[in-house]
C-alpha cells in the first residue's frame, strides 16, 4: 500500500498506469502535467497544444512574446474575457484616453503601424517605474515579456532591445493532444488509456470505435496502418507537414528526422501520377523516402471490429525517384 500511495498515476489491478484523457470531437486531450511527460517520454506519443512537439513544462518563469503576439491575446481578453474574474488591468490597457493619443501619435509617426507601440524605445521612465511597482504583487507565471517586432530589415534589433513585463491575462494551459489513430492504440492495442466524453462517462474500446469511425470515414484504414508501423517499432506522427498521411522516424522527433513518408491508398482511389511525383520531389529534397501503402481486406464475409483487426494487412511499396543526370554520369 505504501507503493501505491506514493505513485502520482492511477493504477489497475495489475499495477499498471491508466492515463486518462478526455475526447474533444477533434482528438484526445490528457491535461495532467505528469501523464502528459511520461505519455511523450515513453513513445513520442501525441503534441503539446502550445508547443511544436514535446509538451512544454512549467519552469515558473514569464513567457516570452513578440509584440503582436501580446496585442492580439489583449484583443481576444477584450472580447472574451470575463470582467469579474480577470486580474487587475495591466498599465497599458488601463488609461483608454492615453492609448487613444498613443495611436494617434504612433499613426502620425509611422503611417504603416496601426498598434500601439508597447516596446517603443521612446517611452519615458515614469511608466516604467509605474511598470516595476504594479507587476510586483503576481507571480512570475503570471508575467510576460513582450519583444519588439522585427518586421524592417534595415533596424539593428538586438542594438535598441528594450522589453517590457506586463500581466498575462490570456494563459493558455498546456494538454497534450492525441489524434484518433494513437488514442485508439493506447486503448486498444497497449490498454494503458482511458477516454471520456464530454460527460465524463468513460468509454469502452467498442464506443470508442464508433465513435471515431463516426467522426472520421478513412479512421479504419489509417488506424490499421498506423498500428501495423507502430508495431515494427517505428515512431508514427502525422505527416500533413510534407503533403503525406504519416511520417515514420526510427526514433523520434527530437532525436532525428523522419525516414519516410507513408501515402494510404484508399478504397476506390485512381493513382494520380502528377501527386506521386510531387510527393517524391518533396522526399528527395527532404531526404526522404516514400512509402505508398494499402490495406488488405480480409475474406471473411461477417467481421466483428474492432475484434477482427487482426484479419486486416498491409502491402507497402518503397517508391524512389531515379535522377537521369546521376546514372549518365555514372555510364560514363
Amino acid at each position: 500500500m505504501e507503493v501505491e500511495s506514493s505513485l502520482r498515476f492511477p493504477l489497475d489491478g495489475s499495477m499498471q498506469i491508466i492515463f486518462t484523457g478526455y475526447y474533444n470531437g477533434f482528438g484526445v486531450e490528457v491535461r495532467s502535467v505528469d501523464e502528459m511527460n511520461l505519455l511523450y517520454n515513453m513513445g513520442c506519443f501525441g503534441k503539446g497544444t502550445s508547443s511544436r512537439s514535446k509538451p512544454r513544462e512549467s519552469q515558473n518563469v514569464p513567457a516570452v512574446m513578440r509584440k503582436r503576439q501580446f496585442l492580439k491575446r489583449m484583443c481576444w481578453y477584450k472580447k472574451y474575457g470575463d470582467p469579474k474574474k480577470s486580474l487587475e488591468s495591466d498599465i497599458f490597457l488601463k488609461d483608454v484616453n492615453k492609448l487613444v493619443a498613443k495611436i494617434l501619435s504612433d499613426g502620425e509617426k509611422h503611417l504603416k503601424k496601426d498598434v500601439i507601440d508597447l516596446v517603443s524605445s521612446e517611452e519615458s521612465g515614469e511608466e516604467d517605474n509605474c511598470d516595476m511597482f504594479s507587476l510586483e504583487s503576481y507571480n512570475k507565471e503570471d508575467l510576460v515579456v513582450i519583444m519588439p517586432n522585427s518586421d524592417s530589415e534595415d533596424d539593428d534589433y538586438f542594438a535598441n532591445l528594450k522589453p517590457k513585463c506586463c500581466v498575462n491575462k490570456i494563459k493558455m494551459q498546456e494538454k497534450l493532444m492525441l489524434s484518433k489513430q494513437e488514442s485508439f492504440f493506447l486503448l486498444y492495442g497497449l490498454g494503458c488509456l482511458q477516454i471520456l466524453n464530454n460527460d465524463d462517462n468513460v468509454l469502452n474500446i467498442e464506443q470508442c470505435w464508433k465513435t471515431f469511425q463516426e467522426d472520421d470515414k478513412y479512421f479504419l484504414e489509417k488506424y490499421v496502418v498506423y498500428h501495423y508501423f507502430r508495431s515494427k517499432g517505428y515512431v508514427v506522427k502525422p505527416g500533413i507537414k510534407f503533403g503525406g498521411d504519416y511520417l515514420l522516424y526510427k526514433e523520434g522527433p527530437s532525436v532525428n528526422h523522419a525516414d519516410f513518408i507513408v501515402l494510404i491508398r484508399y478504397a476506390g482511389d485512381e493513382y494520380d501520377w502528377i501527386s506521386i511525383f510531387g510527393h517524391l520531389r518533396v522526399a528527395s529534397t527532404t531526404v526522404k523516402e516514400v512509402l505508398m501503402v494499402e490495406v488488405i481486406s480480409p475474406n471473411k464475409e461477417e467481421l466483428q471490429l474492432p475484434k477482427d483487426l487482426r484479419e486486416y494487412g498491409v502491402r507497402e511499396v518503397l517508391l524512389s525517384r531515379n535522377n537521369p543526370v546521376a546514372i549518365n554520369d555514372e555510364i560514363e
